[in-house]
């Protein structure tokens, strides 16, 4: 069941009825109202604060109706269509759509804000979150500053919060730090989108710092922590990685004796280069979510090993057998 966040103080229903009226969202939110007998209420609530709720009993109803919050065991708020629309667009990764549809949701349903799950609450998180899987990091930092966390309560969402110091660091170029802070929070248990994050963001760091294998380390995290279903990260990931195997010493060497007599089959370069190879043809296949692999990554296909195709098994003649012993008349 959905309960209520801790709420403010109780003088916003002695406003006057002008104000009232200003303070009031443009929607209404479905609601169910569950009492501690186990009754329930569907109603619309038209404003809330810490201590109490507005309401009507009816979408078109005229009159409202106030009520204390410990009136109730729960209030569970339905998910409004237009919440529901935008989340749609949100999931088929069309971040653009859904950022113009979310932040429609959150001024809608301003003034419910304080309760907790409230469409206009979770509508600003969405809004953040397309802005990060944009790289739009200025304006997630912008958009930062006005945001209230209080309506949230799932663990994943306030732990998304917190990860956005993280992601301010990339915005920064703050790499020191931001290394330190992916270090601590690999230390924690997380869902694999989020720790996808981190280790994307430790990628970043050491990257830029030029740590290369440090770096395609941490890159795999990215795309092996939730199995590359973090598309936007995870493809970048990739394609840093293969970047940076390109770039070390010893694949350089290995790629120079390829073939020849000098090739060295069980050199760290050798082993680093056919990882490359590796990756290239994930890319390919799914880490690329429909996108080419770059021009500039194509000769590493050429070091991904064949495989010989398996021997047709041998055609054994169908033994004969031995003619019967003759029986003696």
């Amino acid at each position: 069941m959905k309960t209520f966040l801790p709420y403010l103080a109780l003088p916003f229903f002695a406003v006057s009825a002008a104000q009232a009226q200003q303070a009031q969202p443009a929607s209404q939110a479905e609601a169910l109202l569950i009492y501690e007998e186990g009754d329930e209420e569907r109603v619309w609530i038209t404003a809330a604060t810490t201590a109490q709720i507005r309401y009507k009993s009816t979408a078109a109803a005229v009159d409202s109706t106030d009520a204390k919050i410990d009136e109730f065991q729960s209030i569970y708020i339905f998910e409004p269509p237009a919440l529901t629309e935008a989340i749609e667009l949100y999931q088929a990764r069309k971040y653009s759509e859904a950022k113009d549809k979310l932040a429609a949701v959150k001024v809608a349903y301003k003034g419910i804000e304080e309760l907790a799950d409230n469409p206009s609450t979770l509508a600003a998180f969405l809004e953040l979150e397309c802005l990060r899987k944009t790289g739009d990091l200025d304006g997630l930092a912008k958009a930062l500053e006005s945001f209230d966390k209080a309506g949230l309560t799932r663990e994943f969402q306030l732990r998304q919060i917190e990860l956005y110091a993280m992601w301010d660091a990339v915005r920064t170029k703050d790499w020191g730090r931001l290394e330190n802070i992916c270090n601590e929070r690999l230390k924690e248990r997380m869902p694999g989108f989020q720790r996808a994050q981190v280790g994307y963001c430790l990628g970043l760091a050491l990257d830029s710092q030029d740590k290369i294998v440090p770096a395609i380390n941490a890159y795999n995290i990215t795309m092996t922590a939730d199995t590359g279903a973090s598309e936007d990260i995870t493809r970048n990931a990739a394609l840093n990685s293969m970047r940076l195997y390109k770039k070390d010493p010893e694949v350089q060497t290995a790629i120079k004796l390829w073939g020849t007599p000098d090739e060295v089959p069980n050199s760290t370069g050798h082993a680093r280069l056919l990882e490359a190879a590796a990756l290239a043809e994930l890319f390919e296949l799914t880490l690329g979510g429909g996108t080419p692999l770059p021009p500039e990554f194509k000769d590493l296909l050429k070091y991904v090993p064949k495989t010989e195709p398996a021997a047709a098994p041998e055609k054994k003649e169908p033994e004969k057998k031995a003619p019967a012993p003759k029986k003696d008349k």
